[in-house]
Parts: structure tokens; C-alpha cells; sequence
């Protein structure tokens, strides 16, 4: 039979209609007391489904990332909850509760097709981006991983197979920041007529990265071509005091060997390929390879939306610190292959489409490099696990019709 009265029933067919994880929210009154405490207790359960462990605690005066790590006297509904880090509100303060709970693998329904078309709602109230709630400021000076740690909004937790890993409030993808801006050379000589050139000892001198040259040149020596100001790229270095520029296309650049004056040499960033990898919302193992940004305090976002990540890794040095850590690319729940399938956008109690932006699934057979498989949405404003976001989705016979597919409805296997 049809499961619903717009249902057609055609017979026994594969239909896929299950999703592995469901949004799960709920609004609460509760509080510490009015005294800075991890005992949350809630007085009354408002709207929505019972309290689960996990669930992300928002609210005037809640600090951001805060969320439930055990039951306390309380199982769902009033009673005592145990949190993750201090917070201090009083009794009666207003709780918006958001997490996620497992639901059902995705998995075909052998009896009838059930609807030939139906929409999804996402119902979610995403955590504010922290730049570095993944991988703190580090300096690496080689190739390698880089230390994860859980920050802000984020969970250590430990996959299936035993591996530690991080866990993100709602898939979203990653960003990459370059530090502040490296110091500038001094005791600059040209030695040779290559683009060799020696400084003051230093460090983080290394191949690939960037340096911009300013001022008006006078004393000794020459740099043909140059003009105020002329970025250039370090070929060669022996780490601390000396090194050889090319341009920023690789191509040599001609000298002669003296000491100029007038002259700054500002370091910037080695651009490096940081991979991140990890599992999605479903479970299904990705990576994905992000090129950092060669200017100082500048951030990279990935395109791919990561539920748990469980490593991140640089090609080399970037001759100076970088942080990893979550953005607002919020990673659609189901496939939407194009704009015409996103029937409605609410954000932030705002009844009016949101004019946010929205990047489309990618079709093509998914690599490091390659786009989200299910698609992305970034609100018209910041995050900041309050405001809410209600996103509905039509899906289409592939994705839960008499034809449908895995793929058709949660995307191309991810690489």
C-alpha cells in the first residue's frame, strides 16, 4: 500500500527514502543557577523531542561550543545534564538543544516504490565558524600531519575502526589560515648575478615561499626589472641566511652582487597542499586537498563538507604558522544537483528566502579536488548556534521514485 494518500503505488521496486543521521532539536527552559557550573538543569521541555547526550546548548549568555556530554538525574526531559565546560545562566533562561541522532542507513524499500517525489526538510542551528577548532596555530618545517585538537564546537571522538578523530557540529567544510604577517629580512646583500642573495640569520626561510621587495632601490647592486613593489619567490635556501628569488612564475630573475639600501624584504607564505581526510555525514570515507593562500592572515576554504575528520596533513613548510579550523559552507543532507531543488531557504526567523549562496552537488566522479557530492549552502550571515536554518529540498524520483539510486539520493561515492 502507499504509505501516504499522495502516494502511486506500482509495484515492488528499490526506493530509497532513509537517511543515516536526522537533524534532532528541541527548545528547553533550564539553567546553572546563576553560578558558573558544568550542572545543567532543566526545568521545563518546550517543544521538540527529548534530550539526547551531544545535543549542542545554545541561549542568551551560553558560551559557543557548549554541549551535553552525559545524563545527570535528567533522561530526555527535566531533571540534570553534564556539560562539556562551564557556563553561568540562570534557571529561567530560554534553550534552543540541537544535535544529531542516528535515524536509518539509507536502504531501498522492497515493497512498493513509495512517493515518486517528496521534499526534505534541514532543520538545523549551525555553531559558529572557528578558525582554529581543528588544528591550532603550528609551525611545521617539513612535510607531515599536523596536531589536531578539539576546539570550540568541536568532539574528540573515536571512529569505528579506534582511530581518535574530530567531529564537527553538522557537516561543513574546512578552513585553512595563514598567520600573521612574517617578519621582514634585514642585512640583505646580493651575491651573486642569479637572484642570490643573503640576510641576517633568521628562520622559516624556505622554497616556495613568497617575497615582496618595496622601496625605492639605491647603494650597490642591481635587480633588473624591478619596480616598486615586486613580489618574488624563494627557489633555493639553505633555511637561515641565504637564498635565490625567481618571479612568482618560476622564471630566473638577473642581479648583480652589492648591497642595496632603500629597500624592504617582506616575507610572506609558502602556498602548501593541505589534505584533509576524513568521513562524512554517512559514514563514507573523503579527503580532500586544499591549496593554502601565500598572503599573510588569509584563509582557504575547501569545498567539501566533513562530518568527522581524522587527520590533516601539509606537503611542506609554509615558513610560518597556519591554523585549521571549521567555516560557514554548511554541507546539504541529500543531493540537490541544481538550484531548481531548493524550493525554500529560512534563515534566522526571517520568512523571506534567505540570499545566501548555494554551490550545487558535484556529478563527476569525486576526487581531492573535486566539489561536495551532495551540495553546500553558505547562510546570508555568520553562524552562531542560534540562528536557524531551514532548508527545503524537493528530491526527485532518483532520489526516492520507483528508479531510485543511493547516488540519486545522497550523491556520487566520495574519493
Amino acid at each position: 500500500m502507499p504509505q501516504y494518500s499522495d502516494d502511486l503505488f506500482l509495484g515492488p521496486a528499490p526506493t530509497y527514502i532513509g537517511t543515516g543521521i536526522r537533524p534532532y532539536t528541541t527548545t528547553a527552559t533550564g539553567g546553572t543557577g546563576g553560578s558558573s557550573s558544568t550542572t545543567l538543569t532543566i526545568t521545563a521541555l518546550n517543544q521538540g523531542a527529548p534530550i539526547v547526550a551531544g545535543m549542542y546548548v545554545d541561549g542568551t549568555s551560553v558560551t559557543d561550543g557548549t554541549y551535553i556530554t552525559e545524563f545527570g538525574t535528567g533522561t530526555g526531559g527535566t531533571g540534570t545534564y553534564v556539560l562539556n565546560q562551564a557556563i553561568n545562566i540562570a534557571n529561567t533562561t530560554a534553550l534552543s538543544l540541537n544535535g544529531n541522532i542516528v535515524f536509518d542507513n539509507p536502504s531501498p524499500m522492497s515493497t512498493g516504490v513509495g512517493p515518486l517525489g517528496r521534499v526534505y526538510i534541514w532543520d538545523v542551528a549551525p555553531q559558529a565558524l572557528v578558525a582554529n577548532n581543528i588544528a591550532a596555530s603550528q609551525t611545521p618545517t617539513a612535510s607531515g600531519s599536523l596536531t589536531l585538537t578539539a576546539g570550540t564546537s568541536i568532539k574528540s571522538v573515536t571512529t569505528i575502526a579506534g582511530v581518535a578523530a574530530l567531529q564537527t557540529d553538522i557537516p561543513r567544510a574546512v578552513r585553512v589560515t595563514t598567520g600573521a604577517a612574517a617578519a621582514v629580512l634585514t642585512g640583505v646583500a646580493i651575491t651573486g648575478t642569479a637572484g642570490q642573495f643573503s640576510c641576517t640569520a633568521t628562520t622559516n626561510l624556505v622554497v616556495g615561499q613568497y617575497l615582496t621587495i618595496s622601496g625605492t632601490l639605491g647603494g650597490t647592486g642591481t635587480i633588473t626589472g624591478y619596480t616598486n613593489p615586486t613580489t618574488y619567490k624563494i627557489s633555493a635556501t639553505n633555511g637561515t641566511s641565504t637564498f635565490t628569488l625567481t618571479t612568482t612564475a618560476d622564471v630566473a630573475i638577473v642581479t648583480t652582487a652589492g648591497t642595496p639600501t632603500g629597500l624592504t624584504y617582506t616575507r610572506a607564505f609558502a602556498a602548501q597542499t593541505v589534505t584533509v581526510s576524513g568521513f562524512d555525514y554517512y559514514g563514507q570515507a573523503m579527503s580532500e586537498a586544499i591549496t593554502s593562500s601565500t598572503s599573510a592572515s588569509t584563509g582557504v576554504s575547501g569545498k567539501k563538507a566533513f562530518f568527522v575528520i581524522t587527520g590533516v596533513t601539509t606537503s611542506g613548510s609554509f615558513g610560518g604558522p597556519v591554523t585549521v579550523g571549521t567555516t560557514d559552507i554548511l554541507g546539504l543532507p541529500v543531493r540537490a544537483f541544481n538550484a531548481g531543488y531548493i524550493v525554500h531557504t529560512g534563515w534566522d526567523n526571517v520568512i523571506t528566502d534567505d540570499a545566501g549562496t548555494f554551490v550545487a552537488a558535484d556529478t563527476a566522479t569525486a576526487t581531492t579536488t573535486t566539489g561536495d557530492v551532495r551540495g553546500t549552502y553558505v547562510p546570508s550571515s555568520a553562524t552562531n548556534g542560534i540562528k536557524r536554518l531551514v532548508v527545503t529540498i524537493a528530491l526527485p524520483a532518483i532520489a526516492v521514485g520507483p528508479n531510485a539510486t543511493r547516488i540519486g539520493a545522497l550523491g556520487v561515492t566520495q574519493a
